[in-house]
């Protein structure tokens, strides 16, 4: 918490005096987090790159990780180029000579946010993959998994160019155009992510529950000895 509220401080050094913001604006916040966790994610990829080439050798899963970082990256700087044109506020009170420059960095943010996350998760399912002996049972499952977020993360990402017809009418409004449900799409993908997030999560305790089981009963049988 320290560091997020460092960050929202910085943010509002940076962008100016924070009375000058729009009453109930979120920048701080959005910037807060991203200056929170962007270094810190740059910091993990960076210690198990150095790890990984003292005590092993690289592999795909990091190779991944690496590529996950770079668009998490760029994730951010459209972000910060969004909020600075105006994101953060009420749409009625973004400038309206700025609003199409945000849309279009909202728009960036929105295409590099499933290729990103898809990239992570798929680094994970790597990473099992790798430890895991040739013959482990677990392996095939794994690969569908892993088939599976390369699908549906391309998938949505696709839609994300499809969501407008034509593509400019997404960030500009004076064309003529029309757009699907775009809640609903939205509520779609964060419910297909989430449950695929808590499958990746619960992966460990399955794959390894008999090691997990016999570490938990040693451990009772040495406090009961």
């Amino acid at each position: 918490m320290a560091l997020l509220e460092w960050a929202v401080l910085a943010a509002r050094q940076t962008t100016g005096d924070s009375q000058s913001l729009p009453s109930g604006t979120r920048a701080p916040t959005l910037y807060g987090f991203m200056g929170s966790f962007g270094p810190l994610a740059l910091c993990a990829v960076v210690l198990r790159f150095y790890s990984r080439y003292r005590f092993a050798r690289i592999g795909w899963d990091d190779i991944t990780i690496a590529i996950g970082l770079v668009l998490y990256t760029g994730l951010i700087v459209a972000t910060v180029f969004a909020i600075r044109y105006g994101l953060g506020v009420h749409i009625w009170e973004v400038p309206q000579d700025t609003e199409v420059q945000m849309q279009k960095c909202g728009f960036t943010s929105q295409v590099l946010y499933p290729s990103s996350l898809g990239v992570v998760k798929l680094s994970l399912l790597l990473f099992f993959l790798r430890v895991l002996p040739a013959d482990h049972t677990w392996r095939k499952a794994l690969f569908c998994l892993a088939a599976w977020v390369v699908t549906s993360e391309s998938a949505f990402t696709i839609a994300l160019f499809l969501q407008c017809r034509p593509l400019n009418f997404y960030w500009d409004k004076t064309v003529d155009g029309t757009c699907f449900d775009q809640p609903k799409f939205y509520y779609v993908d964060a419910a297909l992510n989430m449950t695929t997030d808590l499958v990746i999560l619960s992966l460990p305790w399955f794959i390894f529950r008999g090691e997990c089981a016999f570490i938990t009963s040693s451990i009772l049988f040495v406090i009961g000895d």
